[in-house]
Order: structure tokens, then C-alpha cells, then sequence
């Protein structure tokens, strides 16, 4: 039927004044992380490849170091104004979600994440009551590094044992000199190694989460009073005056470290890489055995995420923030992007996508698979990272090691004094 000149008219006037139908916007998530030059680089060419990949999605950035980049968080979480998706450390659990609500509930968006790369052991340690809140990046411990270069000079094979570490202190003095150790911790690493000691010895992880106290005795804390006492004495780490002399900067970043006079170092698996770019060349770092106290049932590793990544439990956007982490865990793009920067992936499946490209390998690998080798069933409590735990640790270390304290001294303010800051930092 052939229309009349006013009725197309009309139809056209309708059209024109009816409203104009939109695209939808955007959706803009945030993403807050940590991390060196290279991470930042990484993590961004990631977000860049996912947003090609999801056009209705924005992503903006918000990354720093590791320096103060938790009180950037908590100032944030307190005034709701945190990142849709964030990267947190695990222990900021029990900092932000004792009681399993700070965060995002992730088991209500596992029709968007894809979580079958990820064991139930892994699974847990990012569950607070029974609330999933965060999936790991990569799991991690401490384990010891050497330099083969600056061993080989004092005539010495790496360490093996606890006594071949002890025994190369006076060795490195009287082969080398006196401004050489073959071990360099600061004082957060020896409240560490002193955990390894115990744990060794009990089977127990050190902080009774139940009974909101120290699983040792006041004994066993004067015990590694003394350790850390006798490895400044005997050569085998520098004192805490010597170590102050260099600043306050990271293990990595210390002079000593960089030219071989401090030959080796009680450092995460993922984050070993960033400590020996810093070496002067010519010097070759190698993965010590980890060492075992006799009758040790349990190597005592701190094993734990390295990080993890979390939802805001508030976010206007969470199958938005979903899509983004799944992408991220497990998309061959991202896996790729970020390769093993983060350490070997927790997620089996980006583990197999860097195994098939040939990309694990090297002392973070080689780390990874002897944690794996390990006998590694005592996971320890949160709480024991806890900011107000730590420094109380640190800071009767530290009188001990500028004479202020005897071993005997520090080993019992230990047990009282961080057994009461528990008590009061698990009400």
C-alpha cells in the first residue's frame, strides 16, 4: 500500500521527536595493587588486554609500593571508599574480616570466577567463618638463599644444616673478615626464623589461636633469645648496630647485600627475584636445602598466599569486579601478561598455561617445588603477622640486640608481653 505524503511526514516527526536510544555506559571498576616497576608494567598490559576483551568495562588503576600502602587501605576501608578489587596480604584478614564480612563473599560468584584450578587447602586460607573472601595469587614461605660466589671465597660449601649454618660465621671472620656474614637478617626475619625454631621443635604453630596465647613456653622463647644472641656473637648475622648503619631500607637494597659482604638472606619464594637483580654482577645466588632440627616432624614454614585478590564487600559492581579477577586468575592473556612475577600461580590451571610456555623455572620456581617437598602441615595463625604482634616482637629484639635486655630478659618479656598484646588483639 502506497503511503499519502502526510502520513510519511507524520511518521517522520514521531521518529525525531522520540528520544534517542543509548548505548549503555560503561561500567568503571577500580583496582588497587602493590609492587615494583616490573609488577606495575605487568599488572597494567593485563588490565589493558582485558578491557580489549570486555569494552563495557573500565578499569581504573591505583598502585604503589609495598610502603604504606596497608594505612592507604585501611583509611579507605574505614571510609568506604575502598577499590571494587583489590590485591591484600593474607594476614590483612584478620585485620579487616574476623568475622568473615569484610570483604566480599566470593562462593556467591562462582558462577563468574572459575575456581577449579584452586584446591580446597588453597581455598582455605582465604576463608574467614565460612565466608570465601579471598582467592590466593600465589602461595609462598621464607626459605634461604645464598651466594655460592661469596661462599666459595671463604673456602665453605651453602649450609645444609642449622650446625654447617652456625658453624660458618667464625669461618667467614676468619677466611674473609669480620664485616662478612653468611646471613643477613633484620629483625622482622629473626622473629621469623625464631617461629621456624620453635615450630620445628613442637609441631605446633606458634600462636594458639583458640586460647588466644604463645603455643611455647617461656622457656622455649628464652631459647631463641638465645639463638638470635649466638648468631650476632658467632659472625653468622650482623648486629642490629652494624645493620643500622646502612638505613632503614629493604634486605635487597643493602649495601652489603649488593657487593656478596652479606652472603645470604630468609626471604618469601615470591619475592626472591626482586633480591638478586640488586647483586653486582658476577655473583651467583642458590636455594639452600632448608634446614631441620633433629626429630622435626615439620619444617616450620610460614606457608602462606603470598597475596591475594579480594572483592570490596560493598562494591556497586560485583559480577563486574568477578568477570575481572576470573580474567585475570585464569585468562591465558593475563596469565601470560603477568607470568610468574607474583611467584608460581596458586591456580593449577595458569600453572599449566607458564609450564606449557616454558616460563617456570629459576630460584622462585626451584623454591616453590622444595616447599612442595617439604613436610609442611602447621599452618600458622594470622594473628601472628598482626601488626601489634610483630612489633612486639620486634621491639624486644631489638632491646636485646642493643645490650638493653639479656637473652634470659627477652625471652620472658616475649612471653608475657606479646602473649598479653594477643589477648587483647583477639577480643
Amino acid at each position: 500500500m502506497k503511503l499519502s505524503r502526510r502520513h510519511l511526514i507524520a511518521t517522520a516527526a514521531a521518529t525525531l521527536a522520540a528520544p534517542a536510544v543509548r548505548a549503555a555506559e560503561p561500567v568503571t571498576l577500580r583496582m588497587s595493587w602493590w609492587g615494583g616497576n616490573d609488577i606495575h608494567k605487568a599488572q597494567l598490559e593485563a588490565l589493558r588486554r582485558f578491557e580489549a576483551r570486555h569494552p563495557s568495562i573500565r578499569v581504573k588503576a591505583e598502585y604503589t609500593g609495598w610502603a604504606g600502602h596497608l594505612e592507604r587501605l585501611t583509611t579507605q576501608i574505614a571510609g568506604d571508599t575502598a577499590p571494587d578489587l583489590m590485591q591484600i596480604n593474607w594476614n590483612w584478614l584478620v585485620l579487616f574480616s574476623r568475622d568473615g564480612r569484610g570483604f566480599y563473599d566470593l562462593a556467591k560468584l562462582r558462577d563468574v570466577i572459575d575456581m577449579s584450578g584452586f584446591n580446597a587447602e588453597t581455598l582455605s586460607f582465604g576463608t574467614m567463618r565460612g565466608a570465601l573472601n579471598g582467592l590466593p595469587l600465589s602461595m609462598a614461605a621464607r626459605l634461604f638463599y645464598f651466594n655460592a660466589t661469596t661462599f666459595a671465597k671463604a673456602k665453605l660449601a651453602v649450609p645444609k644444616s642449622w650446625d654447617e649454618l652456625l658453624a660458618a660465621g667464625p669461618k667467614f671472620r676468619a677466611n674473609l673478615g669480620a664485616d662478612f656474614h653468611p646471613l643477613d637478617l633484620n629483625l622482622q626475619d629473626v622473629v621469623a626464623l625464631g617461629r621456624t625454631w620453635i615450630v620445628q621443635q613442637t609441631g605446633l604453630p606458634l600462636v594458639d589461636e583458640q586460647n588466644r596465647r604463645l603455643n611455647a613456653t617461656e622457656a622455649q622463647m628464652i631459647e631463641i633469645a638465645r639463638l638470635y644472641q649466638s648468631m650476632v656473637q658467632g659472625g653468622v648475622i650482623p648486629s642490629a648496630r652494624e645493620r643500622a648503619s646502612y638505613g632503614n631500607v629493604p634486605p635487597q637494597e643493602m649495601r652489603p647485600w649488593i657487593t656478596g659482604h652479606y652472603a645470604g638472606i630468609h626471604q618469601w619464594v615470591s619475592a626472591i627475584n626482586k633480591a638478586t637483580d640488586t647483586l653486582e654482577p658476577g655473583q651467583q645466588v642458590t636455594l639452600a636445602p632448608f634446614p631441620l632440627r633433629d626429630g622435626a616432624k615439620d619444617a616450620g614454614l610460614l606457608y602462606r598466599p603470598a597475596m591475594l585478590f579480594a572483592i570490596n564487600a560493598g562494591t556497586a559492581h560485583p559480577r563486574e569486579a568477578a568477570t575481572l579477577m576470573n580474567f585475570l586468575l585464569n585468562d591465558p592473556d593475563a596469565v601470560r601478561a603477568m607470568s610468574a612475577r607474583r611467584g608460581a600461580p596458586a591456580s593449577r590451571k595458569a600453572r599449566e598455561i607458564l609450564g606449557r610456555d616454558g616460563a617456570l623455572k629459576g630460584l622462585g620456581w626451584d623454591g616453590t617445588k622444595q616447599i612442595e617437598s617439604l613436610p609442611n602441615s602447621v599452618r600458622e595463625s594470622g594473628f601472628f603477622e598482626h601488626p601489634r604482634v610483630r612489633d612486639g616482637f620486634i621491639d624486644i629484639f631489638e632491646m636485646l640486640g642493643y645490650g638493653q635486655l639479656t637473652a634470659e630478659e627477652a625471652g620472658a618479656r616475649m612471653y608475657r608481653d606479646v602473649g598479653a598484646i594477643l589477648q587483647r588483639v583477639m577480643r
